[in-house]
């Protein structure tokens, strides 16, 4: 599929990186067709760079992105070795200060949008899900046009290696049930920390992650309630149908890909706890974009 080319995203679409608070880039965002964006905080002990190293000198066409997020340990060390050592496909962003995943993944996705890639994502530092993937999710949104989102789905089939424990497992099953009320999708699994976001010419992407989310904990459902806020405005004029959350606009934008391979790495900061905690961020999901015009 041949693209046309893409206008340069205007500032209120990304908002502005310039300023100190964003952290310091070093040659950030480089024009490739892909950025992916690594989300570090505390990972030192936990990252494979044997494998991001092979990965970068292999897929020439992908920039891998690390934020390390306010880090206290040895992280940006490592990950600036891994950038001396491939300083083609490897960049680094700090960030001052610890600012959550959320908007660690933000940001890298903002600097991603504007190197003018044509897909942004993100991956967990753990590469639970092997960076193999990464072409996979690709082929997708190359043989299917409409496909604006690509999810990693840790679906346990046969012939498939998803290692995970069952406690994670069906915290997960109930945690997805309550996510596809609220986004009014049938989504499988919305948590799995590998994702592939089409950058358009619309614009979508880059609005949604143009200011920050109002979810620590599942920003990943609070960037589809933006999507699909997004579509009704543009269906609807921004008004609601009272009663319905109507999420089949955005059944077909988004392909969920049951992953190969999966393991449940330790030294996961998510604990069970947390569930509380997200079901909070889904109800604030549901007010925010289901119940009112965004962006407002």
């Amino acid at each position: 599929m041949v693209r046309a080319k893409k206008a340069t995203a205007s500032p209120g679409r990304l908002g502005d990186l310039s300023s100190s608070s964003s952290g310091s880039l070093e040659g950030a965002a480089r024009g490739r067709n892909t950025t992916i964006v690594i989300p570090c905080y505390n990972e030192a002990e936990r990252l494979r760079t044997d494998e991001f190293l092979a990965f970068a000198r292999r897929e020439h066409d992908t920039q891998l992105l690390f934020v390390n997020d306010g880090s206290t340990d040895d992280t940006s060390d490592v990950i600036r070795s891994m950038r001396r050592r491939c300083p083609d496909s490897i960049d680094v962003v700090d960030m001052p200060v610890n600012v959550g995943k959320a908007e660690a993944v933000r940001r890298g996705m903002q600097i991603g949008c504007m190197s003018g890639s044509r897909f942004v994502g993100f991956w967990d530092a753990d590469l639970a899900t092997p960076l193999d993937h990464v072409a996979m999710f690709k082929e997708v949104m190359e043989d299917k046009p409409e496909v604006d989102m690509v999810f990693g789905a840790r679906v346990g089939l046969l012939g498939r290696d998803i290692r995970r424990s069952m406690k994670r497992h069906y915290l997960g099953r109930v945690f997805a049930t309550l996510a596809s009320i609220t986004l009014g999708l049938g989504v499988y699994d919305t948590q799995c920390g590998s994702k592939l976001f089409r950058v358009d010419d619309r614009g979508d992407l880059e609005t949604v992650i143009s200011m920050p989310f109002h979810t620590r904990w599942v920003f990943d459902c609070e960037m589809i309630g933006r999507f699909s806020a997004l579509r009704r405005s543009r269906v609807r004029g921004g008004v609601r149908k009272w009663g319905k959350v109507d999420g089949g606009d955005m059944s077909g934008s988004i392909y969920e890909y049951p992953l190969h391979r999966w393991e449940d790495v330790g030294g996961s900061k998510v604990k069970s706890s947390d569930v509380i905690k997200m079901a909070w961020g889904l109800m604030q999901v549901r007010r925010r974009y289901f119940w009112r015009r965004w962006p407002e």
